[in-house]
């Protein structure tokens, strides 16, 4: 029982308990990996440890307002979902645009690398780079580094990139993509996004022939 397991924390754990649900409830993930800003390195996510150690408990205290806990041990991501299908986010385009790029990036070096889990360090420039090698544009808009500001950002809140150092605003960002990126958009979405540039892409060289 929820109840009792609960009352036998130490009140350490129960103050980690009520933060941990708080992430979860707030990005949807928590990931094993975190970058460190005084280490300027990776470290183990003590969250993700307490995930671990109390998931039966944190699961079942979800369970009773319909929330799901998955973790996902190969690639160190909790994933936090509803059976009401309520904790999803309208995105706008460019950050629509800016996650199927990262998810690009991501699983093309995953299928190179040997390690599952892994985090990747990116700039801005270099995810700029990518966007336009694929024909990934803003419409309308001229892609810039600061154009990017807004969905990097969004994506930092919600632990999908880790910021490493640089200024959002300035356009010169440099991160680290989380594995939570797999989880970040529904497959099949990203499916009908990686269709739909293709088609556009296809447009635009017919236009330019």
């Amino acid at each position: 029982m929820f109840e009792e397991e609960y009352n036998r924390m130490p009140d350490d754990d129960k103050k980690a308990f009520a933060k941990v649900i708080n992430d979860l409830m707030l990005k949807g993930f928590i990931v094993r990996d975190q970058f460190d800003g005084r280490e300027k390195a990776m470290r183990i996510n003590p969250d993700f440890r307490f995930v671990e150690r109390y998931l039966e408990v944190i699961t079942e205290y979800l369970s009773f307002s319909g929330w799901v806990l998955e973790k996902d041990a190969l690639n160190g991501v909790a994933v936090l979902s509803n059976t009401f299908g309520q904790n999803r986010l309208r995105l706008d385009r460019e950050t629509s645009l800016v996650i199927f790029t990262l998810r690009l990036i991501y699983e093309t070096e995953k299928s190179a690398s040997s390690q599952p889990g892994e985090s990747l360090y990116l700039t801005t420039p270099a995810l700029m780079k990518t966007m336009v090698d694929h024909g990934i544009v803003f419409t309308g808009k001229k892609l810039t580094g600061r154009l990017l500001a807004k969905p990097l950002r969004f994506l930092a809140n919600h632990a999908v990139i880790a910021k490493v150092s640089g200024n959002y605003d300035e356009g010169n960002v440099s991160f680290y993509l989380l594995p939570s990126i797999i989880y970040a958009v529904d497959n099949q979405k990203i499916a009908a996004m990686s269709e739909a540039i293709d088609k556009q892409t296809g447009i635009e060289r017919g236009d330019e022939e």
